[in-house]
This record gives C-alpha cells, structure tokens and sequence, in this order.
C-alpha cells in the first residue's frame, strides 16, 4: 500500500489552467443551457483524451462498484467517458451557484434525521458535517447564506488548486471561511474550539488522505483495502461534538442535499480512541460506498484510491 509522493492526489498537476477556467466562468454566465453542454463536452473530450491514467482509475473503481454492488447499472457505453462528463457538469455547476443559477429553492431536502433543528438551535455548540468528493459539495458551501446566522467552516486541502480557487472567487464565492488543514497547528485549534463553542460548524472531507500522507487509517471500500484519512474523526474528539454526513448528488437534473446524523459521541477516553478512529472511518466508508452504489457516475476521485498498480 505504500506509494510513491507522485502518486497522491494532492501531487497530481492541475489540469485547468487560468485560462480555461476564465472561459468557463464566462460560458456559464453567458451561454444558453442548450450551447453550454455541447461546449463543455468538447473541453471534457480533450481532457479524457489526455489523461490515460485518470481513464484507468475511473475504470477500476466502475469494476469494483459494480463486483460489491451486482446491480448496479452504469452506461453500456463509454461509461468512463459519462464519469468525466458528469464531473464537467459539476465544474460547471460549482460556478453557476455562485452566479445565483442555481438557488435554495432547487435543491430537494433529504433530512430524515431533522439535523436542520440543530443548524437552526443557536443554543447548540457548533457540530461538524463529514463530506467526500461523491457529488457536488461547492452547491451546499454557496447556499449557506441561504441560513441566517449560521456560520460554516470548511477545512481544506486547495493549496494545489490555487487556480480554481481563485476562478470562484471572481465568480462570487466569498461568503464560506476556507481554513487550511495544512495549517493546523495549535493556535488553529484553539481558534476551532472557539468557533464551535461560539455555535460555527466545521466541515471535512473524510476520504482523501492527508497531504503530508501521516493519520490515516486501512478500511475495506468496495471490497479492497484502502487508506482513509483519521483527521475528521481526530478532530471531532478533541472538539468533543457531534458529526453528521453530508451529500450533495444530482438526480434527475436536481441537486438533492442528504443529510444524516453520524455520531453522538465523541469525547472518547484515551484508550479507546483508536478503536473509535478506526470504527468511525469504516463506518463512512460503508456509507460511501453505499452513496457510489446509488450515484455510480458521481465518484470524483481521478486519481489511484486503492493504490492499484
């Protein structure tokens, strides 16, 4: 499982330079919906036709969805391909929420588990949402305005994607305090207790491994062991809070927002954190996986998962 410093995600290249990204910007903003999509394929087209490696990514993770989940249905054609389109529709997507094309009203609420009566409780300690890069989480980050008062937190791994940050910025994505997780450090610690203690919530990605490679923890995802970051679940015993999942998925051409209470309890003894750590993590990786299976074609993850030579 070990692998080369070239290998992690974080050390891929960025593929969209400043340039392509101004033009997308542009093309969202003003190209009709029916001009939009053919243009993005062809900007999509290239980008599968150069990148061999993400292609045999995509294909392994298609395999084993479809070994763990038999009935599972993925394009009899091209089905790679659809992979990489759908991601260029999300790209598109991330920049049309902050132009205000897309809005509250269109997302559909998923919420069985009423974690909306805990956003709305400025009683409440700050909570912590778990995400992953199964769907289009940039919608949910735009639309916290949305919410009166309710402050988000979203820690980061963008120090490598400097370029797309800054496109959104232009296009409007000002309003979410974005804290590199590469930076935290003591003081940002005691700054984090002190956001969630003030009512803020954090939110993670829970399924990409740190950038420096350190705190992670083996799971079975899609019936092979992987790596899983332990930074989430670390992070959520030290604040001692609450965690829940969040998901963003596009069905039926409509964002629906899924959200589900995770944990309860975190403010674990010493001795039996690293069980917990490693519980929690394969706990979400069950729950990704579950999500892949209902959502086949929105797994963004274009690098090796599972370490796969």
């Amino acid at each position: 499982m070990n692998a080369n410093a070239s290998d992690h995600w974080a050390a891929q290249p960025e593929r969209g330079n400043r340039l392509f990204l101004a033009l997308t910007t542009l093309m969202v903003r003003y190209l009709p919906a029916g001009l939009l999509k053919p243009c993005m394929g062809l900007v999509v087209l290239y980008f599968y036709a150069t990148a061999p490696q993400p292609r045999r990514h995509i294909a392994r993770y298609q395999t084993l969805l479809q070994q763990t989940f038999p009935d599972v249905v993925l394009p009899k054609r091209g089905a790679v391909f659809q992979q990489f389109l759908a991601f260029g529709g999300a790209i598109c997507d991330r920049f049309a929420v902050w132009q205000h094309k897309i809005c509250y009203e269109d997302l559909v609420l998923d919420d069985p588990d009423d974690v909306y009566a805990l956003i709305k409780d400025r009683s409440l300690r700050g909570q912590i949402f778990v995400c992953s890069h199964v769907g289009n989480i940039e919608v949910c980050r735009a639309l916290v305005s949305h919410h009166q008062g309710f402050k988000l937190n979203v820690l980061v791994h963008s120090r490598h994607a400097q370029a797309f940050n800054e496109a959104l910025e232009k296009a409007g994505a000002d309003r979410i305090q974005l804290i590199q997780v590469m930076d935290l450090d003591a003081a940002l610690m005691m700054e984090l207790h002190q956001r969630i203690d003030a009512g803020e919530w954090l939110a993670i990605a829970a399924d990409r491994v740190p950038v420096r490679g350190e705190k992670t923890v083996a799971v079975s995802f899609l019936g092979e062991k992987a790596n899983m970051p332990q930074g989430a679940w670390l992070l959520a015993g030290l604040l001692k809070t609450r965690v829940h999942t969040l998901f963003c998925v596009k069905q039926r051409g409509r964002y629906h927002l899924k959200l589900r209470r995770f944990l309860d309890r975190t403010d674990w003894k010493r001795n039996e954190r690293e069980a917990a750590v490693a519980a929690a993590a394969q706990q979400f990786a069950d729950v990704l996986a579950q999500e892949c299976a209902q959502n086949p074609l929105q797994w963004f993850n274009f690098y090796d998962f599972w370490k796969v030579k």
